[in-house]
């Protein structure tokens, strides 16, 4: 009997999570916070873990559970490759099977793309108006270098250890947006005309990001879309249903 340990961050994570668990497999997921494990739903066969885990824990986790047939699923967010180089790296030390569900990408073209956010502060050094940031909160000290942070509008989880830290770097209080997304076109575009935005920065967060939903606002409200590329995947990764796939050929079926 396999256990699988998942490493989530995205709507894909938790997808995967309720397939185990309706297959009453028994699995761990992590999540990087307390509130990751908070808006997962109960599930009998799902034990959940919080914090953020380096390589070093990551390789001695595995370590440990090496009688355990562990397998690692790693649902982390696109944007996080320091985790899974962590998780790709300890896995292959381990050998452990390593498997990546992807978020397919849905940008064809619109707005303006960058290939960091350190290039697309760069940019609105020379812009005027205000900026959405819907890129998370992990990052938020980066637009600092704008020069103008009454012009940042931070759109971020609502949770108080975020608004904290948000704080800690100078934010106006008044500025930060705390919700729980993902958001319609009509929420997105009603947010960019609240605030007077011009600019709308954002990642490449596929469909169940919401990302199409973001271009659409822009259109919308007038605002010019920055969308953040992705860093490069390492490995070769599988839809949410091509994992389900695998999973019920190789592990579950010989159960029944």
């Amino acid at each position: 009997m396999i256990r699988p340990l998942i490493f989530a961050g995205t709507t894909e994570g938790r997808e995967i999570a309720l397939f185990f668990n309706e297959n009453k497999i028994m699995s761990d997921v992590y999540t990087a916070t307390e509130y990751g494990v908070q808006v997962l739903p109960e599930m009998e066969y799902i034990k959940s873990h919080s914090g953020r885990l380096t390589y070093d824990d990551i390789n001695n986790m595995l370590k440990s559970r090496k009688d355990e047939n562990v397998i690692i699923i790693d649902a982390t967010h696109p944007y996080a490759a320091q985790v899974t180089e962590n998780l790709y790296k300890s896995a292959e030390d381990n050998n452990v099977k390593y498997f990546r569900l992807l978020r397919p990408s849905t940008y064809t073209g619109g707005g303006m793309l960058f290939e960091s956010i350190e290039k697309a502060v760069e940019y609105l050094k020379n812009t005027t108006g205000n900026i959405l940031l819907a890129t998370g909160s992990k990052e938020l000290a980066k637009y600092k270098e704008t020069g103008d942070m009454t012009r940042l509008f931070p759109r971020v989880l609502p949770d108080i250890n975020v608004i904290k830290n948000i704080l800690d770097l100078g934010y106006p209080l008044k500025n930060i947006i705390c919700m729980q997304g993902p958001f319609s076109t009509y929420m997105n575009t009603a947010t960019l005309i609240h605030i007077n935005a011009k600019y709308i920065v954002t990642k490449d967060t596929g469909k169940t990001g919401g990302f199409n939903e973001k271009l659409e606002a822009a259109k919308a409200a007038g605002a010019e879309l920055i969308v953040i590329g992705r860093p490069k995947e390492q490995s070769k990764g599988y839809t949410l249903d091509e994992l389900k796939k695998i999973m019920q050929e190789e592990y579950i079926k010989e159960r029944i």
